[in-house]
């Protein structure tokens, strides 16, 4: 796993990020650079496939069946020319494996290499090496130059939808419809003639939105770590170890005469002793460790997470508004937005278990006896942004 990088994989993400480019994350061991293999984990079998690259589930086991694909190390000054060995070994269950010729050439063991797909060849970054890294930020280095290479051109929906947001702005401050932290989100809905619903679907012709205020204002005490949900996903009831109840039961607590378990879980255990565990990359595993209690507590697919994290986030326009407060009532100008493009899915397990992913349980008692069920709410905060979405653009709507 990539726990055992030698350099900062949240730096990594948040260069490839910010560029607008999705990317797959390698950590040669020793052993494998003695060996000249390394597995190719399912995020980075995830990544080949998006990028249209090589599919692993349809390779048959041995060499005959070897593909080989041309590759690049990315130095800072130059390219240079590799392939890439992408098969499946007869020996044991024919685990995928990768490998760069002359890898050991440019990288020593737990080095972190980032891969990016480009003109149907592979580009490799070795982010342990300094030199490399200081290059993305010099205009005319080969970094630079490939990094630049890869933006992408708005969209003709998100062009229009851009011009609409942009007329909104021009209005100035307008009164808000609702109130509390969502006003600002279905006040912008309501402006673009987007009717309430509860669906999973993406907001404006496949293009998801978000609102939020600008961080900072003081009326509304917004932190400069805001969490921000993703996507929400409920357990696989079936595979879990307790259901919705039983959750609340073992692990809730009791404010104002009533049973409830509202708290966030991440990658180290919280009070309650939940964490979370993806280290395998097929499943999601929420685990408790207390004194009453050590072993699974809920269980996702993590190729379920994915899917449902794609399809909320395949385009995503992240709308940032200056609030205002008369007379009690609050009042927006939507000012910024932040276009993003294909989140990384393919490192959800990395994030996960790095933190930067959290889980949030929102499940209290009614006085009927029945769970009353908020969602469970995949979240990260707002600094932590860069190291999931590719950053397309930022437009000032003024």
């Amino acid at each position: 796993m990539l726990k055992a990088a030698n350099t900062s994989v949240e730096q990594a993400l948040r260069l490839f990020n910010g560029a607008g480019i999705t990317v797959g994350l390698l950590v040669p061991t020793e052993t494998g650079c003695k060996k000249s293999i390394m597995d190719a984990t399912l995020s980075m079998r995830s990544f080949l496939h998006e990028a249209e690259i090589h599919n692993y589930a349809t390779q048959q086991q041995g060499l005959e069946a070897k593909a080989i694909v041309s590759a690049n190390f990315v130095l800072p000054d130059r390219l240079v020319k590799t392939s890439a060995s992408l098969y499946r070994p007869i020996t044991k269950k024919g685990d995928p494996r990768i490998w760069f010729s002359r890898l050991t050439h440019y990288c020593a063991p737990t080095d972190l290499l980032a891969v990016i797909a480009l003109r149907g060849e592979l580009f490799v970054f070795n982010m342990s090496e300094v030199n490399v890294v200081q290059a993305f930020g010099i205009p005319g280095s080969c970094p630079h130059e490939i990094l630049s290479e890869c933006a992408e051109i708005i969209s003709p929906i998100a062009k229009e939808l851009l011009d609409k947001l942009r007329e909104i702005h021009r209005r100035g401050f307008i009164q808000g419809i609702s109130h509390g932290d969502f006003n600002v989100g279905v006040t912008l809905e309501n402006l673009l003639g987007i009717k309430p619903n509860t669906s999973q679907n993406p907001d404006y012709k496949g293009i998801e939105l978000k609102a939020s205020r600008k961080l900072g204002q003081a009326v509304h005490k917004i932190s400069k770590t805001k969490k921000v949900t993703l996507f929400t996903k409920t357990p696989d009831w079936e595979r879990s170890k307790f259901n919705a109840h039983q959750i609340l039961e073992k692990f809730g607590y009791v404010v104002n005469n009533r049973l409830q378990l509202y708290c966030t879980v991440s990658d180290k255990p919280n009070s309650q002793g939940l964490y979370l565990d993806a280290h395998d990359e097929i499943d999601l595993f929420n685990k408790a460790k207390t004194a009453s209690y050590t072993g699974d507590v809920a269980v996702w697919s993590l190729e379920g997470l994915k899917k449902q994290f794609s399809l909320k986030h395949n385009e995503t326009f992240w709308v940032q508004a200056s609030s205002q407060i008369s007379d009690g009532k609050e009042f927006f100008q939507y000012d910024l937005v932040r276009h993003t493009r294909k989140p990384n899915v393919s490192n959800l397990a990395s994030l996960i278990d790095a933190g930067i992913v959290t889980l949030d349980y929102s499940l209290s008692l009614k006085p009927n006896g029945k769970i009353r069920d908020h969602g469970y709410l995949f979240r990260t905060t707002s600094d932590k942004f860069a190291h999931i979405f590719p950053l397309e653009r930022v437009y000032e709507l003024g």
